[in-house]
């Protein structure tokens, strides 16, 4: 049997005896399901979902985005866009790399962080407050002569500022850095680079919201790159000492999660008219009743809804909203039964007139329409949409993004496109 095979939505993995102990612990780390009867056949299934690569005990299983058209270089600028892109920010920082070909996002972002810390390490001004034997800085009068009466050598208690390398720039790259010392292949290089970040905080564990926390300028930009693949080594790189070989990694995103989050951040952000929300918790529709009384129920969470409304008290106060939208990662397969189903409830639950299924494109593509019999169905009509996520230039990928959202707007509105 061939180590890795490419199977409709999944890839096959072919575990081998000396392989068993890593897997049986990385797919507990990643929750990700492996049944008795897999087990037993020694293969691992893994959705296509996931983009990256898993370093066993005895080779490496790369896992490459599942679209042709792109490359992981794809992956990573949209992973910027939902991060740490914004919207005063330049194009060409979205620009795809060549250079980001490689899923080794450590790798990538060892040699970042090399040529940025030969230009020069950020440094910020702290506040602290000091014991100082003179006059210097923003003294406190009152605590001073207590010091004073107490005969303290150093007398004086006052707040300076001082150069520190404590910042979410340097603590991001500390924290990435701290994650690679128990890789092997990486734990010198680390070591050695997190030398001159002595000083800086590791106790980041959810690097894509520090990441969107930063405001970078003319001084800090160069660093972007750096951070954004520091924000992806704390998220999605994991380590195993499983095996013959100490301090193996794996790195896997969700692309389908990742590509979610792309979708509502582009509808969220860029119409004039901020129109588009989302629902922060599931919420019951029903419940699942048997002999004993209730012992389940059912909920369901939109990923976008338009001019959502909690109270509609043109429908005794339940929820409503417009149109419902639904994000599906499928470039290939449109109008899915399942998606079809999904979203029809979605829309009979908030009353909704307009139903929208939001899907990839690799270059620019007007909607398409699924007419359904208007006695049984309401909304009649779905509608699909498409965002290219396939533009080299920055430029071009932010133009691609600005019409899908013009798209979008218009279909919900019944404007002409």
């Amino acid at each position: 049997m061939a180590e890795q095979m490419d199977v409709a939505e999944q890839n096959i993995i072919a575990v081998t005896e000396k392989e068993f102990a890593f897997f049986d612990s990385f797919t507990k780390k990643h929750g990700i399901p492996w049944s008795y009867e897999e087990k037993k056949n020694g293969i691992l299934p893994l959705s296509k979902s996931y983009v990256g690569y898993i370093n066993t005990p005895t080779r490496t299983i790369t896992l490459n985005p599942k679209y042709r058209e792109i490359g992981f270089e794809h992956i990573v600028r949209m992973y910027l866009y939902v991060y740490g892109y914004h919207p005063t920010d330049s194009a060409s920082i979205l620009d795809v790399s060549e250079a980001e070909t490689s899923t080794d996002v450590a790798d990538m972002f060892i040699k970042n962080l090399s040529r940025n810390v030969r230009e020069g390490i950020v440094r910020t001004y702290e506040r602290k407050t000091i014991h100082a034997g003179a006059l210097k800085g923003r003294v406190n009068y009152t605590k001073t002569y207590l010091r004073i009466l107490q005969r303290k050598k150093k007398f004086v208690s006052t707040t300076v500022s001082a150069l520190s390398l404590k910042n979410d720039i340097n603590n991001l790259i500390m924290s990435a850095l701290m994650k690679l010392r128990h890789i092997s292949k990486y734990s010198a290089k680390a070591l050695e680079l997190s030398m001159y970040f002595n000083g800086a905080e590791v106790n980041i564990t959810d690097g894509s919201y520090v990441l969107g926390k930063i405001n970078f300028n003319s001084n800090t930009v160069r660093f972007r790159r750096t951070l954004t693949y520091a924000a992806m080594i704390i998220d999605q790189l994991s380590y195993s000492d499983q095996g013959s070989v100490v301090g193996t990694d794996s790195f896997l995103i969700n692309f389908d999660r990742l590509f979610e989050d792309f979708v509502v951040k582009v509808l969220k952000d860029m119409p004039e008219k901020k129109e588009f929300s989302i629902w922060s918790n599931k919420k019951k529709f029903a419940d699942v009743i048997g002999q004993d009384g209730k012992h389940d129920e059912r909920d369901y969470l939109p990923d976008l809804l338009y001019r959502y409304v909690a109270e509609d008290e043109n429908y005794d106060y339940s929820p409503s909203a417009y149109a419902v939208l639904d994000v599906k990662n499928k470039a290939y397969g449109q109008f899915k039964n399942a998606d079809i189903y999904q979203i029809l409830t979605y829309a009979r639950l908030l009353h909704s007139k307009k139903a929208i299924l939001l899907y990839p494109a690799f270059c620019k593509k007007m909607p398409d329409m699924l007419s359904l019999d208007s006695t049984v169905f309401s909304p009649e009509t779905i509608t699909a949409c498409y965002v290219n996520i396939a533009d080299d230039s920055g430029t071009d990928f932010l133009n691609s993004l600005h019409w899908f959202s013009d798209v979008v707007v218009k279909t919900v509105n019944d404007i002409p496109i």
